[in-house]
C-alpha cells in the first residue's frame, strides 16, 4: 500500500509544482512512511518540509496545497496536517479490505519481488578452516548467509552461495603435525602433552584411530622429529579431507548447501595469485621494500599498506584473498557479499582497496560481520575454550535443540550484535522460545481451519468473502502488518539484513495469538465467520513464506 500512496503524493506534489511553475526535475524523491503514533492515520510524508526551502515557502503552506490535492481521491478518508508540515493520510477501511483478498489470492507468491532485477549476487560465508568441526559461532555465520541468500533470491536476484576451503598455508602444516603426533600417541610412541600451537581437539584421536585402522600398518618413522615435515604430506591430507567432508555433512544436516566449493590451494597451483599481482603490479600499485611486495592499499582508503609476499618469497593470506575476489568479478558478478567472523573488521577496508585497485566499485563488495555467540543452559554459561580444543560443535547443538530451533535462534539478534543462545530455551515448548511461538502461530490456523472442515462449521468459499466485515483496530493492524511484508523484504534484501524476517514474524505471531486470545474466529454470522477466515488463511500463508525464508518447517500440528 506504500507504493500506491507514494503515487498519490507524486501526482499531487506535481500539479502543485506546475501550478508554482516548478518543473518536475526539480522533485526530490518522495518517501511515505508509518506516523509516529496510529492516530495520526495510515502513513505520512515530510514532503513539504523537503520542498519549502527550494520553493522559498513555509512547509505548511506548501502542505495544505498538497493536502488539497490529495482529499479529491476517493481512496482516502482523511488528510491531515501536523507539526511543521508533516501530511498524514489515512486510507478507506475498503483499500484495506481489498489488500486483504490481494494478499489470500497470491498465496505462497505473496511478496515475491523484482527489486534485484536480476542481478548476480555470490554471497560466500562459513568458509571455516578444515581443521576442525564446526562451532556454534559457524553455525550463526550459515545461518546469515543460507537466509540472506534465500532473501536476496526472493527479491529478484540470481543467487550463488560458495564455501571458500582454506586449504593452504601455515594452518595445514600444523595440521598434519597435529594429526601425526596424535598418530604416534595412540601407537605409544609419544608422551605428554601435545606441543604448543598444536591443534588440541580430540577429535583428532579419532582421526588418526581411523588413519590408522585405514593403513593397517605404521605410515611415519616414530623416531621423526617433531619439525621434519617429511611424508607430512598424507597426514594433512587425510586429516583436512575427513574434517571437510563432516562439515559439508554437518552443513546438510544444518540445510545449508552450497553451489560452489572453491580450493584456495587451487589459487596458489594454478597461478591464480601470481596472476593477480601481476595485474595489481601493472596498475602501479605494487611496489618492493624491504625485501617484500606491498601493496598500495593506503591510496584507496585503508589505513596503510599491506604486505603481499613477504621478504622470504611466501605469498601473504591476503595475496591469496586478492585473487579470490579477482576470479570472483570475472565470473559476472555485480555484487560480492563476504559473510566473516566480527574479528575481521579490519580486513574490510583493505580488501574493499584491492577491489578498487583491481578496477572495480566498491559499492560491488559488502563484508557482513557476525559476532561471537556464548552458550549457555538456563541462563548459566557454557564454558568453551577453543585454544584447549573444548568447544561446542553445531552438531552438538542441532542434535539437542533440533535444526528449526537452531537457525531461528541464531536469527533473533542483529549478525553485528553478540548472542546468547540458551540450550533450554531453545528446547522449551512454551510461549518463552520464539520459534516454538511462531511455529505455534501457524499450527494454530491450521487446526482452526481442520475444526471447521470436519465439525462441519464452515462451509463457504474464502475467496467469496471481501473482509469488509473486519473493522476491529487489531484486524485492521494484521492486515496493515500482511501489507507490509513485502517492503519489510525489500528493506532487508537492501540493507543485507536477514534478521529482520525474524524480527516481523515474532511481531506478526505476537499479534495473531492476542487477536485469537480476544476473539472469535467462528462466530454465528456467518459474514464475519467468513472474513476472520479469510483474514486467518492469509495470515497462514505469509507465516509460512517467513519460515520458509528462515529454512524452518511449518508444521500443522504442535
Amino acid at each position: 500500500m506504500k507504493k500506491i500512496v507514494v503515487e498519490y503524493v507524486e501526482t499531487a506534489v506535481k500539479k502543485v509544482a506546475a501550478e508554482r511553475g516548478f518543473a518536475e526535475a526539480e522533485l526530490p524523491e518522495i518517501t511515505v512512511a508509518l506516523p509516529r503514533e496510529k492516530s495520526f492515520g495510515d502513513f505520512s510524508t515530510n514532503i513539504a518540509m523537503q520542498l519549502a526551502g527550494r520553493w522559498k515557502d513555509n512547509p505548511r503552506a506548501i502542505g495544505q496545497a498538497i493536502k488539497n490535492e490529495l482529499e479529491s481521491r476517493d481512496e482516502l478518508a482523511e488528510v491531515s496536517i501536523a507539526g511543521p508540515g508533516f501530511i498524514n493520510m489515512t486510507l478507506r477501511l475498503s483499500l484495506w479490505h481489498q489488500r486483504l483478498r490481494e494478499v489470500y489470492a497470491a498465496g505462497a507468491r505473496f511478496a515475491e519481488l523484482d527489486y534485484g532485477a536480476g542481478k548476480r549476487v555470490l554471497v560466500e560465508f562459513v568458509s571455516a578452516n578444515p581443521t576442525g568441526p564446526l562451532h556454534i559461532g559457524h553455525g550463526r555465520g550459515a545461518v546469515v548467509g543460507d537466509v540472506l541468500a534465500r532473501l536476496l533470491r526472493r527479491t529478484g536476484f540470481v543467487v550463488d552461495r560458495e564455501y571458500y576451503v582454506n586449504d593452504a598455508g601455515n594452518q595445514m602444516r600444523v595440521l598434519g603435525r597435529s594429526l601425526r603426533w596424535r598418530y604416534l600417541e595412540i601407537l605409544g610412541k609419544r608422551q605428554g602433552e601435545i606441543p604448543e600451537g598444536y591443534y588440541q581437539g580430540k577429535y583428532l584421536l579419532d582421526l588418526a584411530r581411523d588413519l590408522l585402522a585405514e593403513s593397517g600398518r605404521e605410515l611415519v618413522d616414530p623416531e621423526i622429529p617433531e619439525d621434519d615435515d617429511a611424508g607430512l604430506e598424507l597426514f594433512t591430507e587425510f586429516a583436512a579431507t575427513a574434517i571437510l567432508d563432516g562439515i559439508r555433512a554437518d552443513l546438510d544436516q544444518f540445510g545449508v548447501g552450497f553451489e560452489y566449493w572453491t580450493s584456495e590451494k587451487e589459487f596458489f597451483v594454478s597461478g591464480k595469485v601470481d596472476a593477480a599481482l601481476a595485474d595489481l603490479e601493472d596498475r602501479g600499485v605494487i611496489y618492493a621494500e624491504e625485501g617484500a611486495l606491498w601493496f598500495a592499499s593506503s591510496r584507496f582508503g585503508d589505513e596503510k599498506d599491506r604486505v603481499v609476499v613477504r621478504a622470504n618469497g611466501v605469498k601473504t593470506y591476503f595475496a591469496s584473498d586478492i585473487a579470490y575476489h579477482r576470479e570472483k568479478f570475472s565470473r559476472g558478478y555485480d555484487l560480492l557479499v563476504d559473510i566473516w567472523g566480527a574479528d575481521h573488521h579490519g580486513y574490510v577496508p583493505r580488501l574493499t582497496a584491492a577491489i578498487e585497485a583491481l578496477g572495480g566499485k566498491p559499492e560491488s563488495f559488502a563484508a557482513i560481520l557476525v559476532q561471537l555467540v556464548s552458550l549457555s543452559r538456563g541462563g548459566d554459561p557454557v564454558a568453551m575454550s577453543t585454544r584447549a580444543g573444548e568447544f561446542v560443535t553445531l552438531r552438538e547443538v542441532v542434535a539437542e535443540v533440533g535444526r528449526d530451533a537452531a537457525r531461528y535462534f541464531f536469527l533473533t539478534r542483529r549478525s553485528d550484535s553478540h548472542l546468547e543462545f540458551d540450550l533450554e530455551l531453545a528446547k522449551a515448548k512454551n510461549n518463552d522460545n520464539p520459534v516454538y511461538y511462531a511455529q505455534y502461530a501457524h499450527a494454530r490456523i491450521c487446526s482452526i481451519m481442520r475444526k471447521i472442515t470436519d465439525e462441519g462449521l464452515f462451509d463457504g468459499e474464502l475467496a467469496d468473502f471481501n473482509g469488509a466485515s473486519l473493522t476491529l483496530p487489531e484486524e485492521l493492524e494484521l492486515i496493515k502488518k500482511l501489507d507490509s511484508l513485502p517492503g519489510l523484504l525489500e528493506s532487508a534484501a537492501q540493507a543485507l539484513e536477514p534478521h529482520k524476517i525474524t524480527y516481523y514474524l515474532d511481531d506478526l505471531a505476537a499479534q495473531l495469538h492476542s487477536y485469537y486470545n480476544r476473539n472469535r474466529v467462528i462466530s454465528e454470522d456467518g459474514k464475519v465467520a467468513g472474513d476472520r477466515l479469510l483474514l486467518f488463511a492469509a495470515i497462514q500463508q505469509v507465516i509460512k513464506i517467513c519460515l520458509t525464508l528462515l529454512g524452518v518447517s511449518a508444521p500443522e500440528k504442535m
